[in-house]
């Protein structure tokens, strides 16, 4: 999206139209702000419904959900949702707003503590993943830990697990690349970590256009690049990677197996991380998977209209946040209860990759503009800069892509997988 257009982010509703009656019986959401952090401390907490009002601890929160600063709630307090319950902190949400959330603060009777602010973004997401979905009990549905989540139990279930390329699939997975840059000067006190995110509804339809492979896999035993790089037969590859093509930096950035949340030794690519993986390696195939076709996600799975039929919407706020939830779901690796463990799917190692390799690009830029770059994922690239003008500023998240750049005064807590 053009900067232009970032500037007249709001923060809107749906239309009376586009809600069902369901809305009135899903649960209110709400803010709540713990003083020390600690699920067993104090805070405010506000809704648009009740207002503010002060608690003694967490177990005083009940009957609808709030969303909190906390990066962990216990699953005993099941109204309460961490920060990572829409993908983005509450403190980065605030700053989209252009508010600080510090909880309780009022000058005139007038809220300055941007929980108002918030929490209106809260229940507006709220009221369009109720419209967008088809809720069987939309009171009691929401017991996810996270968004994503709770939308993908939503869809219906398409993709079958395949035993044969289960080694493969986990082996391609990667969701938050963390590069391990060299600091190359000292910043001053005037120095900001910074998160140039790109527009989170187009993101979303640009990761949901990514064909996915389909009608069963065989073992690949024609291994030039012509045949694995074929559009129409996605592979998964077994590769050795030499760094020949690429200085330290850029190999630094790259990041491959990289994940916060992944501490395995990666042999395994999806053809998506092939292609841009050639401009920089040098590649040997050691062995291969191949698909027999591949098509785009089911009719059934992609974003509803609500959310992304209009190219308006990518100017609202709470219409980015579903979105963003929406195909993190399907990026998810699913819990299987049989073998108590999660299992990685195509769908999510391949728009995974392709999320990767958008943000890489974005990553790359930033780095090539002085930043020093400490992770990209989820349309997005982390960024400790110098100090600079608001119009240099805009000039990088121009050059890097990203709708507006959001001046986060700590360290953005990003999306890491969903393990």
């Amino acid at each position: 999206m053009a900067i232009t257009q970032a500037r007249s982010y709001r923060n809107s509703a749906p239309s009376e139209e586009e809600l069902p009656t369901a809305v009135g019986t899903a649960p209110d959401f709400g803010v709540a702000h713990f003083d020390l952090q600690d699920v067993t401390s104090g805070g405010v907490c506000y809704s648009t419904n009740g207002g503010f009002r002060r608690f003694q601890s967490g177990g005083d929160l009940m009957n609808q959900i709030w969303v909190t600063n906390l990066d962990v709630v216990p699953k005993q307090l099941p109204s309460l949702r961490s920060n990572k319950f829409l993908q983005t902190k509450l403190t980065t949400l605030a700053e989209d707003l252009g508010v600080e959330l510090t909880g309780f603060k009022q000058v005139n009777g007038v809220d300055k503590g941007g929980m108002v602010d918030v929490a209106r973004v809260l229940s507006h997401t709220r009221d369009l993943v109720v419209a967008a979905y088809p809720w069987k009990a939309p009171d009691r549905e929401w017991n996810k830990a996270r968004l994503s989540e709770c939308i993908a139990e939503l869809l219906p279930s398409v993709e079958r697990s395949v035993p044969q390329i289960e080694v493969a699939l986990r082996g391609a997975y990667q969701s938050w690349s963390s590069p391990q840059m060299q600091q190359k000067m000292m910043y001053d006190r005037g120095s900001r970590m910074i998160y140039f995110r790109r527009n989170r509804v187009q993101h979303a339809l640009d990761i949901m256009r990514t064909p996915l492979p389909t009608n069963g896999w065989y073992q690949q035993t024609f291994l030039g690049l012509d045949v694995l790089l074929d559009p129409g037969q996605p592979t998964l590859v077994e590769v050795a990677i030499e760094w020949r093509h690429a200085d330290a930096d850029t190999v630094s950035l790259i990041a491959f197996g990289a994940d916060a949340t992944n501490t395995l030794i990666r042999r395994w690519v999806s053809q998506i991380e092939l292609i841009w993986l050639l401009k920089y390696a040098r590649i040997t195939v050691l062995s291969a998977y191949a698909a027999n076709a591949a098509a785009p996600v089911p009719t059934q799975l992609q974003l509803p209209n609500v959310i992304a039929g209009d190219p308006v919407y990518q100017l609202s706020i709470p219409h980015g946040l579903v979105a963003e939830a929406h195909w993190a779901g399907l990026a998810r690796p699913i819990y299987n209860r049989v073998k108590r463990q999660s299992e990685i799917t195509t769908t999510s190692v391949w728009y995974r990759a392709m999320d990767r390799a958008i943000s890489f690009q974005m990553a790359l830029a930033a780095k090539e503009l002085g930043g020093n770059v400490t992770g990209y994922g989820s349309g997005g690239v982390q960024v400790r800069m110098e100090n600079m003008s608001v119009q240099q500023l805009l000039e990088v998240a121009d050059a890097v892509g990203a709708s507006h750049p959001c001046l986060a005064s700590e360290i953005v807590g990003r999306e890491r997988g969903d393990s």
